[in-house]
């Protein structure tokens, strides 16, 4: 239950269904659902997610070891801000948070990115 789509040249608006994903939904909206939440403009950058993911985790890593938790990074690591805050990484169940990454992934897999310099900004809104 998530949605994309372009409102004007180069900007996507993407609606996240959060009661759909459970603990994962609502750590995206406590954490992108203000106004003003820190995070200035957020831009898909595809480039170098796995690096960003790795780092915004591992301080956290093997804490929720043989439980059925996840770490949910928020805003994701196909992300980069121009705000000064960090990711929010939670421990969330897991099948919510796969079942948000990969409906977020599919709704945004229009938005081609062919280079690092060609970026599209994302402003999100939570139903």
């Amino acid at each position: 239950m998530v949605t994309a789509r372009e409102i004007v040249p180069g900007v996507v608006e993407v609606v996240i269904h959060y009661r759909a994903y459970g603990d994962a939904g609502q750590h995206w909206k406590k954490v992108l659902g203000r106004a003003n939440h820190g995070y200035g403009q957020i831009y898909i950058e595809r480039f170098g997610a796995d690096a960003r993911r790795r780092d915004n985790i591992w301080p956290m890593k093997g804490l929720y070891k043989g439980q059925p938790a996840d770490l949910d990074e928020c805003p994701g690591a196909m992300f980069i801000w121009t705000g000064d805050e960090e990711a929010s990484v939670e421990p969330v169940f897991y099948f919510n948070n796969r079942a948000l990454g990969s409906d977020l992934g599919y709704a945004l897999s229009p938005f081609e990115q062919r280079s690092r310099d060609m970026l599209w900004e994302v402003r999100f809104r939570f139903a």
